[in-house]
Order: structure tokens, then sequence, then C-alpha cells
């Protein structure tokens, strides 16, 4: 009984967290800028950790599942000690479950089908991009709000979320917000809400949310 208790009491914590995230709206992509001058600084290595943190669940915020996935690649043009620029290529292969008490076995078959034609269709599409198009100045918790086209499963879209950005001699450092996307925006429709014939304890959030944690060095 204890045990139950506990599970439904981290269950409630984890809907009422991803209720308070901030769910962007999408709208089509954006065109990209490339500002390149005598002076501009170029940042492309990207460093160990850095990373995506995301979050799913089904309906009603149960069975909450959170993992990671990695970056493969960035670009980072900075000008006049500002970011201009910036690409990161995510590699999809890396996408793992951190939160799974079925064992390894479960959780390297969850991990599977993620990757899989029902989701991200790693074969099809290995990774995903994120290009920006715009960085505005805030103050507050966050001191910018950057705007950009992500592309997963071979659709663009643009989206906007806040996050604190600095900028040093050596590297460059992005962490963001905790933001959502509705994963239908991107033809992620798996088991979504109103799928004829599947049970209702099988259907999945439309909403997967994400934390951008990266440095990107010289």
């Amino acid at each position: 009984m204890k045990k139950t208790i506990i599970s439904a009491f981290v269950i409630a914590l984890a809907f009422i967290a991803c209720k308070s995230d901030k769910k962007v709206e999408t709208s089509a992509a954006k065109e990209v800028e490339i500002i390149k001058e005598v002076d501009t600084q170029t940042y492309k290595k990207v460093a160990k950790g850095s990373q995506l943190k995301w979050r799913a669940t089904h309906l009603g915020g149960l069975q909450p599942r959170f993992g990671t996935v990695k970056l493969d690649k960035a670009s980072v043009l900075v000008n006049d000690n500002k970011i201009t620029n910036a690409t990161f290529v995510v590699d999809l292969a890396t996408l793992s479950v951190d939160n799974f008490d079925e064992g390894a076995e479960q959780k390297g078959k969850l991990e599977g089908h993620l990757k899989s034609a029902d989701f991200f269709n790693i074969e099809k599409y290995p990774t995903a991009t994120f290009e920006m198009t715009k960085l505005t100045p805030l103050t507050g918790n966050y001191n910018s709000e950057m705007t950009g086209n992500l592309t997963i499963s071979g659709v663009t879209k643009s989206i906007t979320f806040k996050t604190n950005v600095a900028v040093h001699p050596e590297a460059v450092t992005i962490n963001s917000e905790d933001f959502i996307i509705n994963r239908q925006d991107w033809g992620l429709s798996y088991h979504s809400e109103g799928d004829a014939g599947v049970p209702k304890d099988y259907l999945i959030d439309n909403g997967i949310g994400f934390t951008v944690n990266v440095k990107i060095e010289r």
C-alpha cells in the first residue's frame, strides 16, 4: 500500500510539473539570415554533457517517462559578443529512457519503439535539427527569447522559447526553460487521443517536453 501511495504521489507531481511548463506555439518556418563578418567568432565543438532532456506521459499525465538525447554537432556564430546564428543537430539514436522500473529488457524495448517508424523513425530520419532565426533580449529569470526552425521527421516548424544565453571567449552556453511542443505538429501521431480502436490506457499525450542544456566550445 505504501508503495502505491508513493507512486501515485510521484505521478501527481510529474503531472503538475508538466502542466506548469510552457506550451510553445508553432508557425511556418522562418527565413534564416546568416551573419558572418571578418570578426565573426565560430564555435563548433560540442562539450561533454550537452543534451536535450525530454518528457512525455500518457493521457492525464499518467505513466510519465523522461530521458535525454545528445547533440551530434553544432555551429554557433558570434558577432560583437552576441549570438547571431546557431544550428544544432540532435542524434536521435542516442535517445534514452532514464526512468523505467520494469527492467533493462523492457527499457530497451521502449527505447527501440521510440526510435521506430511509430515515433521518430530514425532509420529514415536519424537526426533532428534546430536552426535559430532570432534572439531577443529579455529581463527576468531568462535573459533571452530564442526563435528557430525545429525539424523532426522531415517536418520543419518555427518555435520560440525562453533561455539563458552566455557568451565567453572559449565557449557559449544555452540553458532553456522547460517547454512543451505538440508532437502532432511534426506528424508524430501514434496513439493520439481520438484514435479509433486504441484503448484509453494506451493513448499518449500530444505534449512532449524539452529542456535544452548545451555548451559549444571554439
